[in-house]
């Protein structure tokens, strides 16, 4: 497991876990190999604006298997990594700590999601009360890990032209709220107030 941390700029008790590629930038299938490749979805940006706005945490925990597949080098890796995290606050929010597992599915390790371990582990870091906090992806394994952690799981379907809220993921089952962009979701969480 791979973490990057921060200390909290603002005290808080509000704290988000999300998904990185297809939540906050576009996924690929040829993975997200270096900085050129990584390209934010507007929405995320000023969802993430919204966010410390409020003083809400926000943790990435990602899967990043293309490190052990020989795809993607450390050192773009990192750079991509600080790419991302130079933007968000160029544009207003905050990334508190990121923790990534670089394994491949084959290798059958503790931290891989859909094993809630990366979310166990910030949440020990963080004295996270996992009960109350969110965890939003676009995947199932995204979903899995934050009902194996505990925490409230949020489907994020980009393809979605309306907000959809009780529909089912597969192997989670109905009654997942789900939406269509970032934004939407973090503002239906937290309430209709302008940022």
């Amino acid at each position: 497991m791979l973490i990057w941390i921060n200390s909290p700029k603002a005290p808080s008790r509000e704290f988000l876990f999300l998904d990185r590629d297809g939540i906050l930038n576009e996924d690929r299938p040829d993975f997200i190999t270096c900085r050129e490749d990584y390209r934010f979805y507007p929405d995320a940006l000023e969802a993430l604006r919204w966010l410390k706005n409020r003083s809400i945490q926000v943790i990435l925990v990602s899967n990043q298997s293309g490190l052990n597949r020989a795809v993607i080098t450390w050192e773009n890796f990192w750079d991509t990594h600080h790419y991302m995290l130079q933007q968000v606050r160029a544009h207003g929010g905050d990334i508190l700590a990121a923790f990534y597992c670089p394994h491949r599915p084959d290798e059958h390790c503790r931290c891989r999601k859909p094993s809630p371990e990366m979310i166990l582990k910030a949440s020990r870091i963080y004295r996270i009360p996992l009960r109350s906090t969110f965890m939003i992806g676009d995947r199932s394994t995204d979903m899995q890990a934050a009902a194996n952690a505990g925490c409230r799981a949020v489907f994020l379907d980009r393809s979605s032209v309306v907000p959809l809220e009780g529909d089912s993921v597969p192997g989670i089952g109905n009654g997942l709220m789900r939406y269509s962009t970032l934004r939407e979701a973090v503002v239906r969480m937290w309430g209709w107030k302008k940022a």
